[in-house]
This record gives structure tokens, sequence and C-alpha cells, in this order.
């Protein structure tokens, strides 16, 4: 119940983009709005807004942009590995507690390598590797898409393909992707082929994605949630006609 609040808490935020991205399709230019914009809305969560103070007394927020990793790597788990970051990253309040600040903060990797050390003792101590510290409650990856061809569906992939590396620092990963095109049927339906696969088979990663549209002939607005979520934005079903103000397009 305790990780699950905080992810409640996350995924309201998401639900409050999609909405958001729903009315106002055009509002983020690029990918780094978005970015901004979602960081902005986790520090209005009740919960993670306030500051949690570290092991030895000093006051550091929950929600972080581009945290470094402790054990997730681009390639997987190898420390030859150059260190991957989460884009946007929700602290777990007991490791806070638990740890100093410059274990917290990760700076330079200080971090990480606290952790490992503390992991090849465990190990050392008979101790599986499921009792090493898990720093994240939640690690997420936001695209803003302008339409699916060949390199935005490479960059798909990429992203849901990072965060399952990202999986041994966080307890739940998420994937938000919101494509900004009127044509639902060429758009969207190519990302959930995919996505869908994906999806089912690694349910792990919870996703979302939404195409929202909106110009002075009307708009269109559809989506769909994939695997475990708490906290949905209403998407209208795309098995029935989408929800299209006017569809006089050429």
């Amino acid at each position: 119940m305790f990780i699950e609040t905080y992810c409640a808490a996350f995924e309201h935020m998401i639900a409050r983009l999609i909405m958001r991205f729903q009315e106002t399709p055009d509002l983020y230019l690029r990918q780094e709005d978005l970015l901004s914009a979602a960081f902005a809305m986790l520090q209005e969560e009740p919960m993670l807004a306030r500051p949690y103070r570290t092991r030895d007394g000093r006051l550091t927020s929950l929600i972080h942009r581009d945290y470094p990793a402790f054990f997730a790597f681009p390639n997987g788990l190898s420390m030859a590995e150059d260190v991957l970051f989460h884009p946007l990253a929700l602290l777990d309040p007991r490791f806070v507690r638990g740890h100093p600040f410059e274990v917290v903060a990760n700076v330079g990797g200080a971090g990480a390598r606290a952790l490992r050390e503390l992991t090849s003792g465990l190990l050392k101590q008979g101790f599986s590797n499921s009792n090493r510290p898990v720093a994240l409650i939640a690690t997420a990856r936001l695209l803003l898409l302008a339409e699916l061809g060949p390199a935005q569906m490479e960059a798909l992939r990429e992203a849901f393909f990072a965060l399952l590396c990202a999986e041994p620092d966080a307890q739940r990963l998420y994937l938000i992707v919101l494509l900004r095109h009127w044509d639902l049927e060429q758009q969207i339906a190519r990302a959930l082929d995919v996505l869908g696969r994906w999806a089912e088979n690694h349910p792990q990663v919870s996703a979302v994605v939404a195409q929202s549209y909106r110009d002075d002939i009307g708009s269109v607005f559809g989506g769909r949630y994939l695997n475990l979520w708490s906290q949905m934005a209403p998407l209208p079903p795309l098995n029935v006609v989408p929800q299209i103000v006017s569809s006089c397009r050429p």
C-alpha cells in the first residue's frame, strides 16, 4: 500500500498531463517542454512536493530530472557500460531517509559506488540480490511526437527498451507517448500495433499513448492505457468511432 499511494500521485500527474494535451495539444512545442510540465505538475502533488530529510539531516525533494542511475545501464546490468540517466525520477522516501545526502544526490556516481559496495557486502553475507536497496519508486520516459515516421518509431523503441534497462533502479516503469496529429488511423493505430506487442511481453512497463489535434477545422482525441495503472485520464475507446469534431481534411 505504501508504494501504491506514491504511484497513484505519480499517475495522477500523468492523467492531468494527458487531459491538458487533449485541450491544448500545441501547448508544448518540444519534448523538453513536456518534461518540464510533468516535473512542475509533480511538484503540485502534496505528498510529493514536501522536502524529505536524508539520514544526515539534509532536506531534498523526491522528484528529480536527469537523475543518474545506481544499477541501471544503457545495455543492461553491466558495470562496464556508461551510466544511464532517468529523465524523470521519483525517489523512495525510505531510501532518502536511510542514506546520507551524498548517496541520495548520487553526484558523480558517488551514490552508485556506495550502493554497489553495500550490495557486494550483502551478497558475501549470503543475502540475495533482491535485498539490495532500490532507490526509485518510479522512473518515466515521455515522448512528444508530431508524426510516426521511421525516426519516431525508432525513438519509441529506444524509450521503451531504455525503461527495461532502468528496471534495476525502480519499482515502477512508465512510458508516456503524446502524439500531435489529426490522422488517428495512420498514427496512433500504428503506435499501438507495435507498443501493444511490447507491453504484452513486458507487463512491468506501464504505458499510455494519446493522440490529440486541434485547429480551425476541428479536433481529434484518442488514446489507450497498457498494463498496470491505478489512476487514468478518461480516454475515448479506439475500437469505436473516434472523437472527431470534423474530419473534412484533404
